[in-house]
């Protein structure tokens, strides 16, 4: 059980980023459309490095703002644990696990990413913050409908549905995090998933680019995938 706990920090991590953070991540480009800042600031840089920085600002932002949280609890938990009584954790006899521990934080990155370029994406496709909240549940639905089968990633991690959960992209990141923290995925799913995730994470971010540059001065209107891909 105490192998879990490392590993098991990327989870809690990438929950607790996109559950406070996705919507924000969300209404950032459609706010910016609105108040047409978008308009002034497309005209000094190019769509590509606008986007990867606002990509890259959202993960500074939401770790920053993560840390904020997490720090007071820390120093309070040692500051105060034996006047409230609190257990102690004796954080060096904590099991190390190096390949679990690298696995955890490459699945997080790659997770990270993908759903932050969706969100981005998203944001740059529709018109108005109200209309890109209508997504952003399909979106949540995607990333923690998975764990209503929590209980299965214990007791069946070789059954197809557990492995199609693993696999497919927009499912993957809790079961992956979950059952590398639980040490029960396999050699060959977690090389798969690493070439799928990587993969859809650079197809997902290629097109939140040419939405972004397409779709960021659309103020009236969402944009089609057949328009987005038929401009040049």
């Amino acid at each position: 059980m105490k192998q879990m706990i490392l590993p098991g920090v990327f989870l809690v991590l990438f929950y607790l980023l996109i559950a406070f953070f996705g919507n924000q991540m969300l209404t950032s480009t459609t706010e910016e459309k609105e108040n047409r800042v978008i308009e002034m600031i497309l005209t000094t840089i190019e769509a590509r490095t606008l986007i990867i920085g606002k990509i890259i600002s959202l993960v500074i932002l939401a770790v920053i703002q993560a840390v904020v949280i997490v720090v007071p609890a820390l120093i309070g938990y040692f500051g105060f644990r034996e006047k409230l009584s609190l257990p102690s954790i004796d954080l060096t006899a904590l099991p190390v696990d190096p390949t679990r521990i690298l696995l955890g934080a490459l699945f997080f990155i790659l997770s990270f990413l993908l759903f932050t370029g969706l969100l981005v994406a998203i944001g740059a496709a529709v018109p108005t913050a109200k209309e890109a909240g209508g997504f952003f549940g399909i979106v949540m639905m995607l990333i923690f409908g998975p764990l209503y089968a929590a209980s299965l990633f214990v007791s069946a991690p070789t059954s197809s549905f557990v492995v199609f959960l693993t696999l497919f992209p927009f499912t993957a990141p809790i079961p992956l995090l979950l059952r590398n923290a639980l040490g029960n995925l396999q050699g060959w799913e977690i090389g798969l998933s690493i070439v799928i995730l990587s993969i859809t994470t650079f197809i997902v971010m290629s097109i939140a680019v040419r939405i972004f540059r397409f779709g960021a001065l659309e103020y009236s209107r969402k944009l089609s995938l057949k328009e987005i891909f038929a401009r040049q």
